[in-house]
């Protein structure tokens, strides 16, 4: 079978491997979409604090399903959640899953951009696989994880009807949260980015205002769009840590930044503290997503609520994945997916 490893620094191959083999509390399953992630992308340039394996937007099919497995069915689509918490540990037992320290150590073999791939037992037992309906679309499943993960973001900063929200990285996971906040009722949202692709596609989806920080007044633009005040919620969907320093100068006083983002490793930002304690700014980070964001959307998606499929520009077969990373490393992709046969 066909898969995609890493084995350095922009150097992700397509390789021939055996397929998988399961033992009896585990589950073979057959790739059919996988979208592209930032931080596939993070992972592709070297930039990565998760391990380095490719792939996790992934729905697919049950191929083989070890004996124990009762209760589940060959043929069925499923989605498959990568990382699983304990749900033991000090962190779990708090309802902090994301930060149980065994999130990330579990995970597919060899990766979700594979024709085929195994689960672990510790992913089933931790409920890590959803069983999708037949008529479920590829196209929207894929968007399953990424917007499970802003559903998390949304759900701790909790914006109300009527907040100016201003969104930093108009990339697919921003365009992810316009999408869940315009469904939300909350219509006052500010796309900001660099690449000017991206902010008119951002005015298709429905955003008040687009602004490129390289040619816009950004401080000016946002107090004038927010009757001198600033935005109530920033949210930083971009791994530039000048989107975060952008954000603490345009939110206002009392507001909220969110980092949804995940600056490189080591990277440092300049912050004034007094302004941001004289200010009373809340700084809120949100970090992937547990089994309950899952749920919602795939609640979001099967109803059509959110009809994130609209965000895939280009599509390729899983023998192009190469190019597909160099695409979206350099912007000139919305969202690229992967297609198994």
């Amino acid at each position: 079978m066909k898969a995609v490893l890493l084995y350095g620094i922009r150097d992700a191959r397509v390789v021939d491997l055996p397929i998988p083999k399961i033992n009896d509390d585990e589950i073979l399953v057959k790739m059919k979409a996988c979208g592209i992630c930032g931080t596939d992308i993070e992972k592709y340039s070297g930039n990565f604090v998760t391990p380095p394996i490719l792939g996790h937007e992934v729905v697919g099919y049950i191929y083989k399903l070890g004996k124990n497995l009762g209760g589940y069915k060959e043929g069925q689509k499923v989605f498959v959640h990568h990382h699983v918490p304990c749900r033991v540990c000090y962190y779990c037992l708090r309802g902090d899953f994301t930060l149980c320290d065994n999130f990330t150590k579990v995970n597919f073999d060899p990766c979700g951009l594979a024709e085929y791939f195994r689960v672990p037992a510790e992913i089933i037992e931790k409920r890590g696989v959803f069983v999708l309906s037949e008529d479920f679309p590829d196209d929207r499943a894929i968007f399953i994880e990424p917007l499970a993960c802003c559903i998390k973001a949304i759900n701790k900063i909790k914006p109300s009807i009527g907040d100016k929200v201003a969104i930093f990285g108009a990339g697919p996971a921003g365009l992810l949260i316009l999408l869940l906040l315009r469904s939300l009722g909350i219509t006052s949202i500010a796309c900001i980015d660099i690449n000017n692709k991206r902010l008119d596609f951002s005015k298709n989806l429905g955003c008040e205002i687009s602004l490129n920080p390289v040619t816009d007044d950004l401080i000016k633009e946002i107090k004038d769009w927010s009757e001198g005040r600033g935005a109530d919620i920033a949210i930083v969907a971009t791994s530039s840590v000048k989107a975060i320093e952008n954000a603490l100068n345009i939110v206002r006083k009392g507001g909220t930044i969110c980092l949804f983002g995940n600056p490189k490793k080591n990277e440092l930002v300049n912050l004034n503290v007094n302004d941001v304690f004289i200010k009373e700014i809340k700084i809120i980070p949100s970090y992937s997503t547990t089994e309950l964001e899952i749920y919602q959307a795939i609640n979001l998606l099967g109803k059509s609520t959110i009809r994130a499929e609209t965000l895939i520009s280009h599509r390729f077969r899983l023998d192009e994945t190469i190019k597909a990373l160099e695409l979206s490393e350099k912007g000139d992709t919305i969202k690229a997916v992967i297609y198994g046969d």
